[in-house]
This record gives C-alpha cells, structure tokens and sequence, in this order.
C-alpha cells in the first residue's frame, strides 16, 4: 500500500507539470513511457496492481506499482533502444524498384522539450537511426540526415513506431550511406498522439525538428558517439514543405546552433494558399485526403472552433472523429472511404469551394501565414537549398511550389539545375510523373548530392576545380561554332531537319527559316503536351535565359557560314598557299574556335595541364 501510495503521489507530481516524463514498468516487464499529460486515469485493483487509462482511451494492462520520474530541461531523455531494418523495396505509380536492399540498423527513441503550436512547453518524441555498421563501431558516421516526415494520418505510422519509405531509400539503397536519420514525431504523434497534429502549419513542425536535431546530439554526445561533420535536411511532400520550413525557423532562431550543409526539399507546396487555392479551382487532386486534412488540423490546432458542419459536405462532417482526429486509418483508406473519384466541390461545403466568401478569405489568409513565401524570412544566402517539384504533380499542384522560387530570387538566390553552381539547385522539368513516382527522381538527385558532397566540397568550400567547371554558363551556340570548326555545318544541318519536319522528306539546300523553326518547335511540343510558356517557365526555373539563346541563336545564323576547307590554306608570309590536309586545318580551326569561346571543360582541362606542369618541375 505504502509503495502505491507514494506511486500516486509521484504521479500527482508529474502531472503539474507538462515537461516530465513517466516511464512505467509494466508487469511482463516491458517499459512504456509517457508525458504527464497523456495519462488520464489510474484504477487500484483488489490484489494492488493498477490500470492505467490515456487519454485517447487505451487501457494499459495490470502493472505493478512502479514509476520513474525523467525530468526533461536540457537533456533528451533515451526511452527505448532496439534492434530494427530498413528495407528498400518499392512500387511508386507502377513504377517497381525490385532491389530487395536491406539493413540492420540501431533505433533509439527519445523525448525532449519544445513548444506547443500555442508557445506552451510540451514534451515531443523522436527516434535516431544508426545503421549497424556505425553503432559497432565498423563504419564512421559522416554526418546527420534530419528528416521531416510526410503526411501521416494513422496513429501507428509515426516514426517512433515504424519506418517510412524515404527512410528505407535513403539508407537501405544498395549504396547504404554512412550517415545517422533523426526524426521528430511531430506534435500530434508519439508522445503527443491525444492532440490534433499540425499539417502544414508553418512553424509548428519546424521547431520539432529542430529541437529534435538538438536533442539527438545530446542523446549521441551522452553516448559517445561521434555523428560526423555534415548535416542534411531533408523531407519529401508535407515532409518538403516542412524542411522549407525548417530552413527558415533556422535562419531566424538556431542559426548559431545549426548550420545545414544543405536542405533538399521535394514534392511539396510552398505557398499553402496556392495550394488550396488551386484545389478549388481544378477540382479534383489524386489524394482526396489530404484537403480534408488540411482544413481539420486547422480548425484544431488554431483553435478555430469552426462547425464542421459548415466546412464539409454532409456526409464528411459528422465523421471527422473518426477518420481524421481518431487517427485509426491510414491515407488510402480515408479516401476510399470518403471515395477516391470525390471532386473538391463533393467534399468542401459550397461556402470554402468560393474562393471570395467570407469564410474563404479567412482561411485563405491563415494559409499565407502558413506559407514559406511570406515575406518575414531572410535567407542566409551561406546555405544551400535544392528544390524539385515534378510538373505532372498529382497530389501537390505545380502552381503551389513554384513562387519559392522567384522568392528566393528576389532575396538573391539565383536558380540552377547544376549541382553547386549557386546556392539554389532546382529541378522543376521532371514532366510526366505522378507525385509517388518523382518520389524516386527525388531520392536518387538527393542521394547523389549526399554522397558527392566530401568530393566536391571541403569544410563547405567548393572544390576549385569543379566551381571552375560550373562557373561559365552553357552556351549551345559557342558549341555549334565548334562544331563548325570541325567540319559540321549545323547550319545546313538544321537546314535539312527544318526540310524533313516540314514535309516528311529529307533535302538539301533548304533555305533556312528561323520562324519556322520557331513554329515547328512550337508544333513538337504541343504534340507532347507543352506550350511555349511552359517552356520559358521551365527554362527560367532552371536558371536558363531562353531569350539570350533564341537572341544568340538569331545572331548566329545572321552570321556568314565558315569558308570552305579548300579556301582556308594558310598562307605564307608572301602571300604563297601552303596547302594543309583537311585534318589538320579542322583541327586548327577548333583551337581557334576553344580560344575564342572558352568553355568550362577546355578551362578544366588548362587547369589540369598547369598542376601537372608545376607537379613534373
């Protein structure tokens, strides 16, 4: 009795506070541990053993009388260490990846403090994936992967409990990185299941990552081991949204604890807004869910007290308990039960499906609150941010993605599809896929940044020589001269493929017609679904001028064609002809041609020729 007695005492303690921790024994001899406020009731039975009940209703089975109270300020607190495996094996879109790839790995689950999305201390949970050859001390850990979940509905799916897809590809792949994931449950799962959690709203998932990452660190510092230099943030849908988030929560609050080596964001809107905006507007989204869940975790964690009966179509509202706030379903089966061919308008009420209702305004307005382009972030222009957004997205609108981009430029970010050449990679010209297969596109661009950053920086440097070969921009014009300068004559090739798409049948002589060139290529891309304003779109996305190309591309063609072989003898200091085989004046004409119009490569290659001339002195 006495040791009841001083169990419930112990408790009663915990419970004034929301930053403790309570880790119970139970009777098989398995440990469980909770935040105070999960615990909702004890129950004394007649032979002294207790039940007790969460708050979301489960029943913990007879336990003996055993409590520790964990005191959580500065220091993560370990609950559970146990052996686990990542598996790479997937199917996206049809699209199978049958590698059949796995690994041990080491998982540790921990707690640590943060911040409701209120501003109240709450204690959230996380788990840190050590594959096994680092936990036994074979391999060193290069560094750090912070991952930020995707959209997860079912209570079971966070990461404290079981392992997602990007976690599998990032570590499981056959290349098997040595690097640590650390990953936050996110308020509204582990510890914090009970509450409502908070979808793609802003900063609430960023501080739990971060504080999360800082936690994780003291976790590893406590254990010993030495995590590595680097450090990643990445995510992948919600999951892209939040790394963006995560990005600018740092720049504006940890930036003298945390440095990114660089942020790979994916799949996900920048601009909520947009995103919803855009949900109304087309009327359909391949994953129905996903506007529903936004506009719940809304109401609930802004406290908005809005009637459901007023948001949803009738046969929604009175079920939002139990698809959404009960978390007792994954993703697929909320939209089969809400039915997968469900237009926006059969599951919003009419009122929030007009975008210039009241009701509408309102929300649209906390949306842009939420969003990565309100204008409160400065970028610090020392980190590196990629971001990839397939432009046959059928989850995330394309139109929702895209305005990070002229943001970031505006704060002096300047876009490239080329890893390192500025501080902004994108990749916004994966065209025809669906979200879960540009998945896989995203993974290995990401993968491959990963693994190919100890080679091309050193302590965040670029290496020299490749910032040399990335420096100069791609000039497909200067590339034509030199092909000139060989002997290939783009023009009249051009020519005879301008002759060939216009009438079927190949010739020569052709004159050269710069507008329907312009026309034909406008006639191929709608054949594949394009416009010529998609076109700019992707090319300026990309970091390409278009309209310097097509203003080089006129002046070229404005251009005298090089004289032919036989009249470019060099000539001797008296005006003799020394003929020269075509070899050799080819040749010539290509030195000429590389002097002219240096290009990146031929700047490598000099480079090369000068370190292996100082190196044979």
């Amino acid at each position: 009795m006495k040791k009841i007695l001083l169990s419930l005492l112990l408790l009663l303690v915990c419970f004034a506070s929301e930053a403790k921790v309570i880790k119970v024994t139970l009777s098989d001899g398995s440990v469980k541990v909770f935040t105070s406020s999960e615990l909702s009731a004890i129950d004394f039975n007649d032979d002294g053993t207790i039940i007790i009940t969460t708050y979301d209703g489960e029943q913990l089975p007879a336990l003996d009388a055993t409590f520790d109270e964990l005191t959580i300020s500065d220091e993560a607190t370990v609950s559970d260490i146990f052996p686990d495996m990542l598996s790479f094996n997937i199917d996206a879109d049809g699209i199978p990846v049958d590698l059949h790839s796995t690994r041990n790995i080491t998982k540790i689950n921990y707690v640590y403090p943060s911040v409701d999305p209120f501003g109240e201390p709450i204690t959230l949970s996380g788990t840190i994936l050590i594959p096994e050859e680092i936990w036994n001390g074979q391999k060193q850990s290069e560094g750090i992967l912070m991952v930020n979940h995707y959209t997860k509905f079912h209570r079971d799916e966070a990461p404290t409990i079981s392992n997602g897809e990007l976690e599998n590809m990032l570590l499981a792949n056959p290349l098997k990185p040595n690097y640590i994931i650390v990953e936050s449950d996110f308020y509204g799962f582990g510890a914090t299941v009970r509450f409502p959690q908070a979808f793609m709203q802003g900063m609430v998932n960023a501080r739990a990552s971060l504080d999360g990452l800082l936690a994780a660190r003291a976790v590893l510092d406590e254990m010993g081991f030495q995590y590595g230099p680097l450090c990643f943030n990445i995510g992948y849908s919600s999951g892209g949204f939040d790394a963006l988030a995560s990005q600018k929560l740092r720049d504006m609050e940890y930036a003298d604890q945390i440095s990114f080596d660089k942020t790979f964001s994916g799949g996900g809107p920048s601009d909520v807004c947009e995103a919803y905006r855009q949900y109304v507007e087309i009327d359909s989204t391949a994953y129905n869910a996903v506007p529903l869940l936004l506009m719940v975790c809304t109401n609930e964690t802004q406290k908005l007290n809005l009637p459901y009966s007023d948001v949803f179509q009738p046969y929604i509202s009175n079920r939002i308990d139990e698809l959404i706030l009960s978390k007792a379903f994954s993703s697929w089966p909320v939209c089969d039960s809400i039915g997968r061919e469900k237009k926006i308008h059969e599951i919003l009420s009419e009122t929030y499906c007009d975008l210039e209702s009241p009701e509408s305004q309102f929300v649209q307005q906390l949306f842009k609150d939420f969003s990565m382009t309100k204008d409160d972030w400065t970028p610090d222009p020392s980190q590196r941010i990629y971001l990839f957004h397939s432009r046959g997205d059928d989850y995330v609108p394309i139109k929702s993605a895209r305005p990070m981009i002229p943001f970031l430029k505006e704060r002096g970010f300047e876009p490239s599809i080329i890893p390192g050449k500025t501080n902004l990679q994108t990749n916004f010209v994966v065209r025809n896929m669906g979200h879960l297969s540009a998945t896989l596109i995203y993974f290995i661009q990401t993968l491959a940044g990963i693994e190919a950053w100890p080679l091309m920086y050193t302590d965040g440097q670029l290496n020299p020589a490749y910032q040399a070969l990335v420096s100069n921009d791609i000039d497909v014009v200067m590339f034509m001269r030199q092909l000139d300068a060989m002997g290939i004559d783009c023009r009249a090739l051009i020519s005879r493929i301008v002759a060939y798409m216009s009438s079927g049948e190949g010739g020569e002589g052709t004159a050269l017609d710069l507008t329907t060139i312009i026309m034909l290529l406008n006639e191929q891309l709608e054949k594949a679904g394009f416009t010529q304003e998609e076109l700019l779109e992707m090319a300026e996305d990309s970091g390409l001028d278009i309209n310097k190309f097509i203003t080089d591309l006129i002046a070229y063609f404005s251009e005298q064609p090089p004289v032919d072989d036989e009249q470019i003898d060099e000539q001797s200091g008296n005006g003799e002809v020394i003929e020269q085989p075509a070899p050799a004046r080819r040749a010539a004409r290509l030195i000429k041609a590389i002097d002219h119009n240096s290009t990146p490569a031929a700047q490598y290659e000099q480079q090369l020729r000068q370190w292996l001339g100082e190196y044979l002195k």
